[in-house]
């Protein structure tokens, strides 16, 4: 298989399995055994993908204001230094761009170019989250990449 062929192939997956963690999110209603009987069929593989965490952290965006104490999760804030707390929200394009620049800021301040498990440890966010982020700050020609696969290390483009 070409390099073409994996990139296209990993990018439709990652496309499936967000379209199906929507799904999955946008039926609050669904009950566990429901959700089990998914696990069964065509849908097996993308399920075993998904954490409970993905899931729950992805609603409590939605809960009420005051029904319970959540972190500030806007992103507005540059980067410090401080580790992330592994929430992060991409559902809107403010919160992407929000996270975009989070990611951005930590590569910028990197010495020396970093991993996506690097940003996702400090930044917080999913391994999906990071390489979407990192695809479109490539696209915008602001981070490039060397390596390969688990290799792959990102640096900020000089301006």
């Amino acid at each position: 298989m070409s390099t073409f062929e994996r990139e296209m192939s990993a990018a439709v997956k990652d496309v499936q399995r967000s379209v199906f963690l929507e799904l999955i999110r946008s039926h609050p209603e669904m009950t566990l055994a429901e959700l089990s009987k998914l696990s069964k069929g065509q849908f097996a593989g993308l399920l075993s993908s998904i954490t409970v965490g993905e899931v729950i952290n992805a609603g409590r965006a939605g809960l009420a204001e005051g029904s319970v104490d959540l972190d500030d999760m806007d992103g507005d804030e540059d980067f410090d230094g401080e580790e992330g707390d592994g929430e992060v929200n991409t559902r809107t394009a403010q919160g992407r761009r929000e996270y975009d620049n989070r990611v951005y800021d930590y590569i910028l301040a990197a010495e020396e170019p970093v991993s996506a498990t690097e940003i996702r440890n400090t930044i917080g966010g999913t391994s999906l989250q990071v390489r979407k982020s990192v695809a479109r700050l490539i696209e915008a020609e602001r981070v490039t990449w060397q390596g390969k696969a688990r290799g792959t290390r990102y640096s900020a483009v000089e301006e």
